[in-house]
Order: structure tokens, then C-alpha cells, then sequence
């Protein structure tokens, strides 16, 4: 006998994932996604726009279900609220569209709706009770239903569930559950109450529903009801950790941009008594949430259930909710630019790095620029620097009319060599800039002692300038690099592929305060309104300079730029800091997994770490004999490529560029042990989004193309 066959909409969400997984040994299943595309072993995948009317009549036509489970939905309440047509398109008009193609046929219809069509102040709603939707996310999930009511026998479920989730959105549960993991303080809501049910029980009720043919609304939740406070000191008590973690909190206190009901614990008596079976319990619901989480959850781990092999960049930004909701909040402030996020994202930044000052500014490039300028680098000075390094660090000094001066790395870290540096130190020497390269900092120890020996000699300051780009989190000797321990000024970007990200972003680090001031005046054009460093006193003070500052008053005393960072910005980089440890613990676990899978592969040299150094690598660089293998770099960058995986050349030796060529008369030759390690060196997919399946199939695919020629 043929099986039953089920469509379900929304197969890439929360619920549609669990009942593609629940159901497809007992019924074939077809799963429509939008955006999301997945793989369900045992199950088929479509991806359909549901919110096209010809697509909807299209695939049921060609699929002709017996039953479609309409999950497909948009379910952020305040995104709702914010993009009243997109909900209105996803809640309303695809529900819409999926009545119209099925009307007239016998496929049985279960539409998923939502606690939320009722108003949410009294609480245990049976579905006899008004709806009264507070929000538009209710509203139009209310709307759905009413399009439903026009096909017969049809199935509507007001439900609340959670669970795992195979994309990267977190249920309720999850959301508390990592922010316990990660040591946070989780709030709870003491005066929201809801029934939610596990998204695996949900799909259990709805394989009964079906078999016992109910039609009609019917409430399905827990047999009981528990505020959000309680629900999440149960996960934090069900997965051992400590349940003060959990606080109150009032739902009236937050400011949520959709109103959200107070109470909508739901009566199931009614599903209750059609299917003769009790609804589990909000304990029994997070118990078998736990048991799923203990038995290696067959949705996240196990390949039963996942997305096609996703495109791996050689690095990207860790961008969540929190952030999300920072950069909102800075959004609606009455600060876009100037404003206080500013001084506290800077006070973050030297916390992390323990420097006394910390300026921060609109990118890395910005930075190495002003740190030159303060240093008051000039015409005929001279600048050693990395040639393994991006042009920036070069470009910093031509900017201000000086001239870099080349010298060779060190063939294991892949770091300007110290005794390079003394070797090309001379009486035009003005700065020194080590670049901290992939995450591992510079001998800095030996490079402050080479440059105080060279000032002895020459007579003269010669300013240490850390480019530590790469390096936000590290530490060098037992000290967080940034804190300006052996240097004048630290450099750090906060590019997207960095530890931490503003988007485009920067800092400048210094422990001197003069140094500090000259940096900050620079940022902004180089004007200043402290009244201690005014030059004109008549013109600053009302009274010849001893009475009041005139508030309008300001000086241009530098030719400055504006390299400012906005408020913005800047509460992306707060939330940011707040993820740096779990960020750091996560590269550091994939540098893991990658410097074992590739100890013993041949024509492979793994990246060096220096004992002095606890690095958290920016970049992961694989040393690769390409002329053993058989194959050159393009052709493995390509291979690679068309499997999804990206890597890339960190870098072009600066020497090596036309212009550095033109006008300073570098060539090839210059640097070669910089030029033999760009020969042979390839960056990796690394970032603390990757999963340790992604970490595997990168570690299959290099094995794989090193171990077939050789």
C-alpha cells in the first residue's frame, strides 16, 4: 500500500524540520523551503515561493499531497511589526496561495498558528475565547486561519513550541541554553506565562490529529503553563547549571517594538479529549529537549537532517541577535555619531588589551596613518616594517612622506625577524612597525631592546608602532597585546574577518597620554574644544581669558582628518567584546582539529607557535609544496573553490608591488624568505561560525587533493 504523502511548507524552520524528521519513515515527505535549501535523508526538498500564486498551484499540482502541513511563516514579532509587508506576504498571502491551489481537492490541510491570535491577559485560553491579536505577527497568523476556514476539514493548530533548530535561529530554549554555556546572565521574564510544547512532541500530536482526522481549531500546548522565568530555570536546572544564572525580569520593563500578551497559557482539554491523551508537561517537554541534546541530537549532528554543502569563506563576521539589537537601540538614540558609545566601546577595547588610553577610530588603515602622523614621522624618515603584510602598513608611512625599509621574516612564525630589524636600522630610522602577523605577535621583547640599543647609538626616539591587526585577544609573555608593554602605540582593525567587527573599524592604543591627545585631535580634523590646549585665549574666553569658555568655540591646530567611528559602529563592537572568549575558544578548538588532521600529511607545513605567545588566530596558513603535489596554487585555490571552500594568499610580498617597485626601487630578491614563504602559502577557512562538520570537510578536501599526487 502507498504511503501517505505529505507536503510541508516551511521545511527549513524550526517545526517543519522536526516534522520532516518525525514523519518520513511513516509517510513520504516533500519539504518546501524559500531561502533556507536543506537535505533530508529519507524526504525530499523543494524550494518554492509560496508567495507567488502560480509557484503554489505549480507544486501542488506536480506533487499532489494527500496532506499539506502549512508551517511556512514569519515569526519574529517585532520584525513583523517593523516589516509590515513582508508579514503580511509571508503570514497572510502565502496561506493564501496554499488554499487556493488545494481548494476543490481532497488534500486534507493542518495549518499551524499561533498562541498569539489571543489578546494574552487572562490566560488558560480555550478555543472558545475571542481573538484579540496585540501584534501584527497574531494578526496576520489570524488572517491565515480565516483563509483555511474556506477549505473543509481543515486542521488549525494555535501552538507554542520550541526546540532544535537546524539553521542558525535560536527557539527559546536554545537561546538560554548558550547563553548559560557561555556564563551569561540569562533574564526571565516573571509575567509572561505561555504553554510551550518540544517541537518533536508537537509533530507526535499532529501524526495522531491526523490518523484520529480532527478538523477545526484546537489549542496545542503543554497540559500545564509556567512564566518564561521558570521555563528557563528549568533548562538551566535540567542541563546542570546553576539556575541563579536565571533573573527576573518584567516583560513591561523591555522595549519591545511589538506588544507582546502578558499570558497566553493555553487549555488543550479540547485536544486532550479528541486524541483520549494527556499533553506532556513543561518539565516533561525540557526533559526530552535534554535527552535529544544528550544523545548527540540527531537534528544538529548526526546527517540525517542539513543543509547542501555550504560555501566556507577563509574568514567572515559572528553576527547575532545581541548585535542586532544593539545596533537598533544605537539606531532609535539621539547619537548616530559622537555620542557615548564611543568612549565605551573605547574603555572595552583597553580592558581587553590593559592599555591606558585607546582611540578609536573608522579602520585599521586610519589607525596605522594617525599612529605615523602622532609619531610624527616626515619627509626623509625612515620606517622598517614586514614585507608579509597587507600594503597598508607600508602605505601609513608614504602617507606622511617617509620611507619604508623592508625587513625579511622569520621562516617559522611568518614575523618580521628581529635581527632583520637591527640590520636595517640606521641613523634615518624614525619608527619601527612589527605587523603581528595571522594572530601570533611579533618577538617584541627582542625588538624593544634592538630599538633602545639603536637609540643609544643614534641618539635619537625611534617610536615602536605595533601593527596588531591581526591579533585582538592574544597575549604575548603572559600580557594581552595592545597593552603597549614594549612599544609606543598599538594599531587594531575590526574588519569583518577580524576577531571582533564594527563593520569597517580601528583602533589606536597608547599608554602615553600625550600621545593619546595628538591622536584624538587628528581624528577629527585636528580641531580641538578643550580649553587647556586653546591657543587663542581671547577668542576662547569671554573676559581675556580668565572668565567664561565661549561654548561655540573651537581650534584647528593640526591638519587632521576625519577618521572618526560612529555610535553605531561602536555598539556593534561593545556586543561584540562582550562574545571575544566564547569567539577565541571556538578558533582555537578548529586550529586544534586542523594542526592534528594535518601533522603527518605530506608537502603540508603547519603554522608555527611560538611558546611566548597564546595566539588566536586570525588566519589559518598552510605551507604546501605545490610542485611536489603536482599542482600549482591556482589550480588548487580553483579545486577547492568549485567544492565550496575558499581560501586565499596572505600575502603579496609589499616589496614585490608595482608601486613600492617604482618609487622606492624595491625588487624581488629583497626579502627572500618572505618571497619563498608567499610562494608556498594558503589561507584556510577559519571562523567561530564553522561547525566541526565544516572543519572535517575542509580537512577531507586538502587531504584528499595533497594524497592524490603525491
Amino acid at each position: 500500500m502507498a504511503r501517505q504523502r505529505i507536503l510541508i511548507t516551511g521545511v527549513s524552520g524550526l517545526l517543519g524540520s522536526n516534522l520532516a524528521l518525525f514523519l518520513k519513515d511513516t509517510f513520504e515527505i516533500i519539504g518546501l523551503y524559500w531561502q533556507h535549501p536543506l537535505i533530508i535523508e529519507g524526504a525530499s526538498t523543494v524550494q518554492c515561493d509560496l508567495s507567488e500564486q502560480q509557484e503554489a498551484r505549480r507544486i501542488v499540482s506536480e506533487i499532489q499531497p494527500d496532506v499539506v502541513i502549512h508551517c511556512a511563516s514569519l515569526t519574529n514579532v517585532d520584525q513583523c511589526e517593523r516589516e509590515t509587508a513582508l508579514c503580511q506576504q509571508m503570514n497572510h498571502l502565502t496561506t493564501k496561495h496554499v488554499v487556493e491551489a488545494i481548494r476543490g481537492t481532497p488534500t486534507k490541510l493542518v495549518y499551524i498558528s499561533t498562541d498569539a491570535v489571543y489578546q494574552g491577559t487572562k490566560g488558560d485560553y480555550s478555543e472558545l475565547d475571542p481573538v484579540a491579536p496585540q501584534n501584527y505577527y497574531g494578526l496576520t497568523k489570524y488572517f491565515g486561519e480565516r483563509e483555511c476556514e474556506r477549505v473543509s476539514a481543515a486542521l488549525i493548530l494555535r501552538a507554542n513550541f520550541f526546540g532544535w533548530n537546524i539553521l542558525s535561529k535560536e527557539s527559546l530554549a536554545e537561546w538560554i541554553l548558550h547563553r548559560l554555556q557561555r556564563g551569561e546572565i540569562v533574564s526571565g521574564f516573571y509575567d509572561a506565562v505561555f504553554s510551550s510544547l518540544y517541537a518533536v512532541d508537537v509533530a507526535r500530536v499532529i501524526e495522531w490529529a491526523l490518523r484520529a482526522d480532527l478538523q477545526g481549531i484546537y489549542n496545542i500546548g503543554t497540559h500545564d503553563s509556567c512564566s518564561k522565568y521558570e521555563f528557563a530555570r528549568l533548562v538551566a536546572t535540567t542541563f546542570g547549571f546553576d539556575p541563579s544564572q536565571v533573573i527576573k525580569h518584567s516583560l513591561s520593563e523591555h522595549t519591545f517594538l511589538a506588544t507582546r500578551g502578558h499570558n497566553l497559557s493555553l487549555c488543550v482539554d479540547k485536544l486532550e479529549h479528541a486524541l483520549a491523551t494527556p499533553m506532556p508537561t513543561i518539565k516533561d517537554s525540557i526533559e526530552r529537549f535534554y535527552k535529544d541534546y544528550q544523545r548527540t541530537d540527531i537534528l544538529r549532528n548526526s546527517g540525517t537532517i542539513r543543509q547542501p554543502s555550504k560555501y566556507l569563506s577563509y574568514g567572515r563576521h559572528t553576527i547575532d541577535g545581541d548585535d542586532i539589537e544593539a545596533v537598533t537601540v544605537a539606531l532609535k538614540s539621539t547619537h548616530l555619531t559622537q555620542g557615548p558609545r564611543v568612549k565605551h566601546f573605547e574603555e572595552a577595547i583597553s580592558n581587553v588589551t590593559e592599555s591606558r588610553y585607546a582611540v578609536a577610530v573608522n579602520s585599521g588603515t586610519s589607525a596605522l596613518h594617525l599612529a605615523c602622523r602622532a609619531a610624527g614621522i616626515g619627509p626623509g624618515d625612515e620606517v622598517i616594517t614586514s614585507p608579509n603584510t597587507f600594503v597598508a602598513s607600508a602605505n601609513c608611512v608614504v602617507y606622511c612622506g617617509g620611507r619604508p625599509i623592508f625587513a625579511d621574516i622569520d621562516p617559522h612564525t611568518y614575523n618580521i625577524a628581529p635581527a632583520e630589524i637591527a640590520r636595517k636600522i640606521t641613523q634615518r630610522t624614525k619608527a619601527v612597525i612589527p605587523v603581528h602577523f595571522a594572530g601570533q605577535s611579533c618577538d617584541m621583547e627582542s625588538i624593544a631592546q634592538i630599538v633602545k640599543e639603536a637609540e643609544a647609538k643614534y641618539r635619537h626616539r625611534i617610536v615602536i608602532i605595533e601593527d596588531a591587526c591581526h591579533v585582538f585577544g592574544s597575549r604575548y609573555k603572559g600580557t594581552p597585546v595592545g597593552s603597549c608593554r614594549f612599544s609606543d602605540m598599538v594599531v587594531m582593525s575590526f574588519h569583518p574577518v577580524k576577531h571582533i567587527t564594527t563593520g569597517e573599524g580601528g583602533a589606536v592604543l597608547t599608554n602615553d597620554p600625550v600621545l593619546d591627545r595628538m591622536v584624538r585631535k587628528l581624528r577629527s580634523h585636528g580641531i580641538t574644544n578643550d580649553p587647556k590646549e586653546f591657543v587663542y585665549l581671547q577668542q576662547g574666553f569671554s573676559g581675556s581669558g580668565e572668565g567664561m569658555v565661549n561654548p561655540w568655540y573651537y581650534e584647528q591646530q593640526e591638519l587632521g582628518y576625519n577618521y572618526r567611528l560612529t555610535d553605531i559602529q561602536c555598539a556593534l563592537g561593545i556586543s561584540q567584546i562582550a562574545k571575544l572568549e566564547l569567539f577565541q575558544t571556538r578558533r582555537r578548538a578548529i586550529v586544534r582539529q586542523y594542526q592534528s588532521a594535518f601533522q603527518d600529511l605530506p608537502c603540508i607545513q603547519r603554522p608555527f607557535e611560538s611558546p611566548d605567545c597564546e595566539s588566536i588566530f586570525h588566519l589559518y596558513v598552510l605551507g604546501i609544496d605545490f610542485e611536489k603535489i603536482g599542482r600549482s596554487r591556482a589550480e588548487c585555490m580553483v579545486h577547492l573553490n568549485n567544492r565550496g571552500i575558499q581560501t586565499q594568499v596572505h600575502y603579496i610580498p609589499v616589496h614585490t608591488q608595482p608601486f613600492y617597485q617604482q618609487q622606492f626601487g624595491t625588487h624581488w630578491g629583497d626579502c627572500p624568505r618572505a618571497e619563498e614563504y608567499y610562494r608556498r602559502c594558503l589561507s584556510i577557512p577559519l571562523s567561530p561560525l564553522m561547525t566541526d562538520r565544516d572543519v572535517g570537510r575542509v580537512i577531507d578536501e586538502i587531504t584528499a587533493l595533497v594524497r592524490s599526487h603525491i
